[in-house]
């Protein structure tokens, strides 16, 4: 009998552990993952860039700190306008470099399981008018930061802005050329309604080559009910000269505007390079010319100049701390890039049984597959970026393979990679 009870307790003690463990590792309250798209009051201050400008974008007050062992607070404040009470709020952290909780006016609001990739959680529930207090808990001990361990704790990049109810949550776009070498460009807005009662809205766009020449412009409109999401479509052609490509990096500007109740609601701008891409017989094709990839670790250059100088044309990234700068920088120099997402297994061994490297655990599925999507959302619409890194690691397993079969599913054109597959099918060649 004493046999048994014991056997018991080690099972309820083992399902309890697991438990945390899952929990740990799962993100929470994350919204899905975007390339940074700051909504603006107008298309003039959206041209600009200069979020302080936006009456959709709060001040968030000079950090401070505080450490505790093995874990440290920052703290901000920002104050919230009555205007945007009846709009959502949202927070974004651009970098943290270790697992973290946020906390608004002491109500946990979300944890994120990989902080060096940004991440925005929706604080519209426990925000108020006036003064509001922002507090990120980073934890060098939890055990997500397995998979990329922090070298210290630290937070940057701390935004606080408005959506209105029936916001454009995010932005995409496929290219394929016609007959005559022009692009067709089809883009897909996602629209979410967080409102309680049905909403209509209309979305005014414009395509422009130089800031001045107009590509393409119109509109669409769209009505949701309570708490659903749609996309938004619409096509144009793009002329063969305003194509992408590392010869010629082009850049256009896609600026789009919303109205409710024929009262603009909130503009995006962002720039945007296009062209087609495509996967043939293991050869890259970019506008439908053959690509030979020569490929350089970025941390072992100290600039693009640098890389160009002896003869690469494109760079691997880890999505790290400043990434995302350097990667705009590649699309406006026409240099490719390839994204590794945030997993780094090579110091964990070769051991691919039970409790060894992360890439053959079952425990860590969902994380590798997670991190790899939430890297794609966060950066599809740069026009250098041709392929994506799994992870940095020296084996493989069910985790490779499982991440490879799902990316494979969304980015067909793309180069999908592993250094560590040792042959094995988990990587294009």
């Amino acid at each position: 009998m004493k046999r048994y009870t014991l056997l018991i307790i080690i099972l309820l003690a083992t399902t309890v552990v697991s438990a945390h463990t899952n929990l740990d590792l799962s993100a929470r309250g994350v919204e899905p993952a975007r390339p940074r798209l700051i909504p603006y009051n107008n298309m003039a201050v959206a041209h600009r860039g200069d979020s302080s400008q936006s009456r959709f974008v709060a001040v968030v007050e000079e950090p401070t700190r505080s450490e505790a062992g093995s874990t440290a607070t920052i703290t901000t404040h920002f104050a919230m306008p009555v205007a945007w009470l009846n709009r959502q709020v949202l927070l974004r952290v651009g970098y943290a470099s270790a697992a973290y909780t946020v906390y608004v006016n002491n109500r946990e609001v979300g944890f994120a399981p990989l902080g060096v990739m940004g991440a925005e959680f929706n604080i519209t529930k426990v925000s108020k008018e006036g003064r509001n207090e922002v507090s990120i808990v980073l934890d060098k001990t939890l055990f997500a930061n397995k998979l990329y361990e922090p070298k210290e704790l630290q937070v940057e990049h701390i935004e606080v802005f408005s959506q209105p109810t029936i916001r454009m949550r995010d932005v995409a776009v496929n290219v394929t050329l016609n007959e005559q070498g022009e692009g067709v460009a089809e883009f897909a807005v996602p629209v979410k309604c967080d409102a309680l009662n049905r909403k209509d809205m209309r979305m005014h766009y414009a395509l422009r080559l130089n800031d001045t020449t107009v590509v393409a412009e119109g509109y669409r409109e769209i009505a949701l009910d309570m708490r659903r999401e749609d996309t938004l479509r619409f096509a144009c052609v793009v002329p063969a000269r305003a194509l992408w490509s590392a010869k010629t990096p082009t850049m256009l500007r896609l600026d789009m505007e919303s109205r409710i109740d024929n009262r603009i609601a909130e503009c995006l701008s962002c720039k945007i390079g296009l062209r087609q891409i495509l996967l043939r017989n293991g050869k890259l094709h970019i506008n439908n010319e053959i690509v030979p990839l020569n490929l350089v670790e970025w941390e072992a250059v100290k600039s693009l100049d640098e890389a160009k100088k002896y003869g690469y044309n494109g760079i691997i990234i880890t999505l790290d701390r400043n990434a995302d700068k350097v990667i705009e920088e590649c699309a406006e120099r026409g240099m490719y890039v390839v994204v590794r997402t945030p997993i780094d297994t090579t110091l964990l061994g070769d051991d691919i049984k039970r409790g060894g490297n992360p890439s053959n655990e079952p425990l860590w599925n969902s994380s590798y597959l997670w991190r790899n999507t939430h890297a794609m959302h966060s950066t599809k619409g740069n026009c250098a970026i041709v392929g994506y890194a799994i992870a940095k690691g020296s084996t493989s397993g069910i985790n490779i393979y499982d991440t490879y079969l799902l990316m494979k599913s969304l980015l067909p054109n793309h180069l999908v990679i592993y250094e560590g597959a040792k042959g094995e099918w988990a990587t294009d060649k």
